[in-house]
C-alpha cells in the first residue's frame, strides 16, 4: 500500500496543492467521494496553539487540501475536533486558524459532542464517539508530525482520539493508566472508525520533537507524507523520526487489526532508509517488558532511581486548565498567584496536564537515571 512523500520545507499553497492533487488523482478520491453526501475533515486542533507553535495542523495543509477537493467537485466539506481538557473548542478555532479558512471556504465547523455521544463496544472496550464522526460518510484524517510523551509517537491513528468528546478522553487516561492499555483502546478506535477514513496526511513540514505532543520543540522536518492506510502511514512516519516502530505498541497493534507489515508498504526507495538525524525522541515510560525481565530485587533498586513525574515552571497563568483536566484531580490551585500543586500519590503520570497546557508551564521533572534513559 502506498505512502505518499513528498520534500516540501514551506507552507506554500502551490506545493500542497500540487501534492494532494497528486494524491487525489492516483487513489481516484474523486471518484469514491464525489457521491457521498459530504466528507469530514479531522485535524490536529489539540488546544489553544496557534500554527507557528507546531502543535496543530497547520491551516495552510488544510486549505489546500480544500481547495483541491472543491476544485474535483467535492463541495460539502465539514471540519471538526475535540480539543484536550476544557478549552473551548471557539477558541481553539481561532486561535489555530480554523476559524478565518472555515469563513473563507464555507466549510462547516462541528463541535465534537455537541450534538450527543453513541457508545461502540469494540475488542472489549465501550467507546464513546461523537455522534458526528459516526454519521459522517466519509472522513480524512489530517494529523501532525510529533512525539508523544506517553505514547512515544503521534500520528495518524492517534490523530483519532480527538473523536472521543471533551473529558472523556482524561476519563480514558484514568482507566487505562498504562501506555500499552491506552494504546489498546485507541487502536479499537481505529477499528471503528477505520472504513470511514478515505485518506490519512501527516503535517510534517513543522513537527515536534523532545517532550511532544505540546511542549516539546518545533522542527522542519520538512515533509508531507500521506497514505490510505494510516497504520502504514504511521509505521513509516516513526521509522523516519527515528523509532523502532515494532517497540511502539500503537503502531503495532494498529499494523495487526489492519492484518498488514512492513512489507506492504511501497514508497519511493530514497525513503524506505531514511531517518532523520539526531531527533530528539522523548520516550518517558519505560517498556516494562525490559524492566519484568530484571530479578524482583533488581526492579526494586531500578525504580528506586528511576522515576519521573509532571512539574511547574514560571510560565504557568493560572488558568486551571490542568487543574480541571487531571482525571483523577490530582493537581489544585487554592491560593492566587501560586503554582498548582500535585498530589503525587494520586498522581498516574498520564501527562494530561503536560498535554493540555497552552502556555508550556508543564514540564517533566527526571531523575538521573531518566535522564540517561529518556532521551
Amino acid at each position: 500500500m502506498k505512502v505518499y512523500i513528498e520534500e516540501i520545507s514551506t507552507y506554500d499553497p502551490d506545493l500542497l496543492y500540487d501534492y494532494f492533487s497528486g494524491i487525489v488523482a492516483a487513489e481516484k478520491l474523486t471518484d469514491q467521494l464525489s457521491s457521498l453526501d459530504y466528507v469530514l475533515l479531522k485535524p490536529n486542533l489539540l488546544g489553544l496553539h496557534p500554527p507557528e507553535s507546531a502543535v496543530t495542523t497547520h491551516p495552510a495543509v488544510i486549505s489546500s487540501l480544500i481547495r483541491v477537493l472543491r476544485d474535483n467537485g467535492i463541495d460539502n466539506i465539514h471540519l471538526g475536533d475535540s480539543p484536550g481538557g476544557t478549552v473551548r473548542t471557539e477558541a481553539v478555532w481561532q486561535i489555530t486558524g480554523v476559524k478565518d479558512l472555515a469563513d473563507k471556504y464555507g466549510v462547516k465547523l462541528i463541535n465534537f459532542g455537541k450534538q450527543g455521544i453513541v457508545e461502540k463496544e469494540v475488542d472489549g472496550f465501550k467507546l464513546r464517539i461523537d455522534s458526528q464522526v459516526l454519521e459522517a460518510p466519509a472522513i480524512i484524517n489530517l494529523a501532525k508530525y510529533k512525539t508523544h510523551s506517553l505514547t512515544m509517537f503521534t500520528g495518524a491513528v492517534k490523530n483519532l482520539y480527538g473523536t472521543i468528546p471533551g473529558l472523556i478522553k482524561s476519563d480514558y487516561h484514568k482507566q487505562f493508566p498504562d501506555a500499552r492499555e491506552l494504546a489498546e483502546l485507541i487502536a479499537a478506535l481505529y477499528k471503528a472508525l477505520q472504513s470511514r477514513i478515505f485518506l490519512n496526511v501527516i503535517d510534517g513540514i513543522w513537527g515536534m520533537e523532545g517532550e511532544g505532543p505540546s511542549n516539546g520543540k518545533a522542527r522542519n522536518f520538512g515533509v508531507m507524507l500521506a497514505s490510505c492506510s494510516a497504520s502504514l502511514l504511521d509505521y513509516q512516519a516513526a521509522r523516519m523520526m527515528g523509532f523502532s516502530p515494532e517497540t511502539i505498541p500503537l503502531v503495532k497493534l494498529s499494523l495487526e487489526g489492519d492484518n498488514l507489515s512492513a512489507e506492504d508498504l511501497e514508497t519511493e526507495n530514497k525513503w524506505l532508509d531514511f531517518r532523520f538525524r539526531n531527533t530528539k525522541i522523548a520516550k518517558v515510560s519505560l517498556s516494562s517488558r525490559i524492566v519484568n525481565l530484571m530479578p524482583g530485587f533488581m526492579q526494586e533498586l531500578f525504580y528506586k532511581y528511576y522515576y519521573y513525574y509532571p512539574a511547574f515552571n514560571r510560565r504557568c497563568r493560572l488558568c486551571r486548565i490542568c487543574v480541571n483536566s487531571c482525571p483523577v484531580q490530582a493537581i489544585t490551585l487554592e491560593d492566587k498567584g501560586v503554582t498548582p500543586s500535585i498530589d503525587y500519590e494520586k498522581c498516574i503520570k498520564c501527562m494530561c496536564c503536560h498535554e493540555f497546557c497552552p502556555y508550556k508551564a508543564v514540564y517533566i521533572k527526571k531523575s538521573l537515571l531518566a535522564k540517561l534513559l529518556l532521551k
